[in-house]
């Protein structure tokens, strides 16, 4: 069931080949009118399989996970560039993040064994310490350059967590959550999508208090949220980019280009002058 669960939850990539391929676009946010533009459109993947997971270190400088002879790997782009980042290993790499305050990227690898754990990775070496030895780390990020926050798998559910890289020491809060974890700018706190709750609830979290506050509920099915650096809160569904807009959602842009139909993730690139946007694109059937 364990093993299971980890396919179902994190990836389902034997299904998403079969059926679809996801790419990821890279669009300039032009703020400067009364609504946000989105232009500039790029696909950065352009690649058979599966390419998602993107994160910004600056414009124009993005790592992600994509598919590469049959296997996922840690992909880098930059400025118009695209190279695999890690020396290739038995298992595919997920959820790549630039480490805070170290050098080198954490991604979490599943092996074929069914064995998942977060590791270290720098260019060039085929040496990859592992970050959380005893945690099946899902989705996560960086509060500081000691501590994780993030989902890991606990039995059949996602719980909340924090690991402590310096003490080693992992606290969960055994709290049902999401896939998407964000530190809030210019504040000590980390946002996730509580689903304990209906409809689920985007909260804060203060790692180093426990507090929790509600932020806004989500719509039915919103997996995805991230923020911009001025402090608002995005979300998406389907072809369409959300606004919080005090309590209540409101389109910060729709997009009527056929490849944006189905929007899985999405990041902001630090600046707030780009946005990377993952969607679904459908294949033709074989007759």
């Amino acid at each position: 069931m364990k093993n299971l669960l980890l396919l179902l939850l994190l990836f389902s990539i034997t299904f998403v080949r079969s059926q679809s391929d996801t790419e990821i676009f890279l669009f300039d946010i032009d703020a400067t009118q009364d609504k946000p533009v989105l232009n500039n459109k790029k696909n950065i993947s352009q690649n058979n399989g599966y390419d998602s997971q993107p994160q910004f270190l600056a414009d124009n400088v993005i790592i992600y996970a994509g598919t590469r002879e049959g296997q996922t790997e840690i992909i880098q782009y930059m400025r118009g560039t695209s190279k695999q980042f890690n020396i290739s290993t038995q298992g595919g790499e997920y959820s790549p993040q630039f480490m805070m305050g170290k050098r080198g990227i954490s991604a979490v690898r599943l092996d074929p064994d069914g064995l998942q754990r977060l590791y270290h990775y720098l260019p060039r070496k085929t040496e990859t310490p592992t970050l959380v030895k005893d945690a099946v780390v899902a989705y996560y990020t960086w509060f500081d350059k000691n501590t994780i926050v993030g989902a890991d798998i606990v039995g059949d559910n996602l719980h909340l967590v924090i690991h402590h890289l310096d003490s080693k020491k992992t606290e969960d809060l055994k709290i049902a959550v999401g896939r998407s974890f964000h530190k809030i700018p210019e504040t000590p706190l980390v946002s996730f999508i509580d689903k304990t709750s209906q409809p689920w609830m985007v909260k804060s979290f203060d790692p180093a208090t426990k507090k929790i506050t509600n932020i806004i509920p989500l719509d039915e099915g919103v997996e995805d949220i991230n923020w911009l650096p001025d402090g608002r809160l995005l979300a998406a569904k389907g072809n369409t980019i959300f606004v919080k807009d005090k309590n209540a959602w409101k389109v910060f842009h729709s997009f009527k280009d056929t490849a944006l139909q189905d929007i899985t993730r999405f990041a902001i690139a630090p600046s707030g002058n780009q946005i990377a946007i993952v969607s679904t694109i459908s294949q033709p059937k074989s007759k």
